[in-house]
C-alpha cells in the first residue's frame, strides 16, 4: 500500500520524497508546533513544502521568501507578535490568509533573523496557523540568536535516497522490491539493482541532478549540474569569514575524500593550518550540512558515549563526493574502475546517506581505542533499545575479524548486520542484507 502511495504521488509531480509522510503526521499533529525544515542548499526543501501544500491544503500556500522579498523584513523589525505580523503580511502580500484552510510558508528564514526569532510566538500566540520554514546555513547563520528552543518542530532534510531516486527514475519494481520484506527478496534479482546502484553513485541524490538525467540521460549534464552546486557550496565559505580561514575549508574538502570512511584526528586534515583551526573548520562544513560527522563510541551499554578523540567525516551527497574526487566517469561502470579502497569508502557513504535520511537515525561507529589495536566496526546504531552494530562491504566477500570480536566481548548486542553484495542470509547474530535495503 505505501509503495502504491509513492508510485501515486510520484506521477502527480514526477518526484516522490518520503518526507512528505513527515509533513502529513506534522500537519495532524494535536498539539502542531511551526515546523523548521534544516539543511543543506539545493536539496528540495522549498519544492517540498509548496508541493505538500498543493496537494495538502483545500486553500492557498502563501510563500514568503525573505531572500528575494527584503520589503518584507520591516513587519518584523517592529515587534514579534504574531497575529500583527500575518495581519500586515496579508497587506504587502494584498491576500487573506485563512489559518484553517492555507499554509504559510517562510522559505530563506536565514536571511531574515527576526523571522526566525518570530516562531515562538506564533506556537504560543497563533496556534491555528499552519506555519512551515526552511533555510539552509540555518545552524551558522543563528548561532549568535536566540533559537526557539521547545517552540518549534524541527524536520532536519537530506539528499534523495535511493529508494527515491528509483522511483524518479520509475523503475517501480525495483523501487517495489525494496520496500517489500528482506527475507522476501530473491538473490536472482540482485543483476536489476547493478547498474542503477552504480549510476546511484555517479548522480547522488541532489534532485536537480536526478531530473536532469531522468530528463536527458547526459551524465555531462550532471556533471556540470554538480560542479555548479560545489561552485555554490565554496562560493558560502566567503560567507564564514573571519570564522574560519575558507582555505583551510578547501584543505579539509579535498583531503576528506582520501580519509572517507576512515578515523580521523584533526591533524590529517591540512598540512598547512593549526589543529584548532582545522577543527573550527571542521565544525563550520558540519554546521552547513556539507559534512556530516561520526563519532567513536562505547558498546558497553546505553546510552552510546563517545570514546576517545577519533571520528569520521562523510560527505553531504555521494554523487558530489564522486564529482569532487575529479573521477572520469565517462565510462559508466566506473566501479570496475576505481581502487578497493575506494570502492570501500563509496560503500560506506551510501549506507550513511541512506542511514541518516531516516527519521530519529543518528549512527556511531566503534574502534578500540587500545594502543596497538585495529578493531573497528563501520556504524553502530541503536534500534529498539538494543545496540547494533554494521559492517559494511562493496564486494562479496571480506573478513569480519572485527565484527565477530565486538560480538564476542559484548555478549548483550543480539543482532550484528552485514551490508554488502552477498547472499542474503544469518549466520548466528550476523544478519547478511543487500546494499541494496540500507535505510529500510
Amino acid at each position: 500500500m505505501y509503495f502504491k502511495l509513492c508510485v501515486y504521488l510520484r506521477k502527480l509531480s514526477a518526484m516522490y520524497r518520503t518526507k512528505i509522510e513527515e509533513l502529513k503526521g506534522w500537519k495532524n499533529k494535536e498539539n502542531r508546533k511551526p515546523l523548521l525544515i534544516n539543511g543543506a542548499r539545493q536539496i528540495g526543501k522549498s519544492w517540498l513544502v509548496k508541493h505538500f501544500g498543493t496537494e495538502h491544503f483545500t486553500g492557498k500556500t502563501i510563500i514568503v521568501n525573505f531572500d528575494l522579498q527584503k520589503d518584507i523584513h520591516h513587519i518584523f523589525d517592529k515587534n514579534l507578535d504574531a497575529k500583527r505580523i500575518i495581519f500586515e503580511l496579508e497587506i504587502a502580500l494584498n491576500t487573506a490568509i485563512n489559518v484553517e484552510t492555507d499554509l504559510v510558508f517562510f522559505d530563506e528564514i536565514q536571511a531574515c533573523p527576526n523571522a526566525l526569532a518570530s516562531l515562538r510566538y506564533f506556537y504560543e500566540d497563533y496556534t491555528e496557523l499552519y506555519l512551515i520554514a526552511a533555510g539552509s546555513l540555518l545552524d551558522f547563520e543563528f548561532r549568535n540568536v536566540p533559537f526557539p528552543v521547545g517552540r518549534v518542530d524541527i524536520m532536519a532534510m537530506f539528499p534523495m535516497t535511493f529508494y527515491e531516486y528509483l522511483l524518479a527514475m520509475e523503475k517501480d519494481k525495483l523501487a517495489q522490491l525494496i520496500q517489500a520484506p528482506v527475507e522476501e527478496f530473491d538473490e536472482s534479482y540482485a543483476q536489476f539493482f547493478e547498474e542503477e546502484l552504480n549510476l546511484y553513485f555517479i548522480i547522488g541524490g541532489m534532485p536537480e541532478a536526478v531530473a536532469d538525467f531522468k530528463k536527458n540521460k547526459n551524465l555531462e549534464n550532471v556533471k556540470s549540474i554538480q560542479n555548479n552546486l560545489l561552485y555554490t557550496y565554496e562560493q558560502d565559505f566567503k560567507k564564514y569569514q573571519p570564522t574560519v580561514n575558507s582555505d583551510c575549508l578547501d584543505d579539509i574538502l579535498e583531503n576528506i575524500i582520501k580519509l572517507l570512511g576512515n578515523q580521523i584526528v584533526y591533524t590529517k586534515l591540512s598540512d598547512g593550518f593549526t589543529s584548532p583551526t582545522i577543527k573550527k573548520g571542521v565544525e563550520v562544513l558540519k554546521t552547513a550540512k556539507i559534512l556530516h560527522s561520526v563519532p567513536n563510541v562505547s558498546v558497553s551499554g546505553l546510552p552510546l558515549t563517545k570514546a576517545g578523540k577519533q571520528f569520521k567525516l562523510f560527505y553531504l551527497d555521494i554523487g558530489l563526493l564522486v564529482r569532487k574526487s575529479g573521477i572520469d566517469y565517462s565510462n559508466l561502470y566506473i566501479k570496475k574502475e576505481l581502487t578497493a579502497a575506494f570502492q570501500g569508502a563509496l560503500a560506506e557513504q551510501f549506507v550513511m546517506q541512506q542511514l541518516i535520511a531516516k527519521k530519529d537515525v543518528d549512527p556511531k561507529y566503534w574502534a578500540r581505542t587500545d594502543k596497538g589495536t585495529s578493531s573497528e566496526i563501520d556504524f553502530v546504531m541503536v534500534e529498539n533499545g538494543k545496540i547494533v552494530p554494521i559492517e559494511v562491504k562493496a564486494g562479496k566477500s571480506g573478513s569480519l575479524k572485527s565484527l565477530h570480536y565486538i560480538l564476542e566481548h559484548n555478549p548483550h548486542i543480539e543482532k550484528a548486520i552485514v551490508y554488502s553484495n552477498a547472499r542474503l542470509g544469518q549466520e548466528g547474530k550476523v544478519h547478511y542484507i543487500p546494499m541494496i535495503f540500507a535505510g529500510r
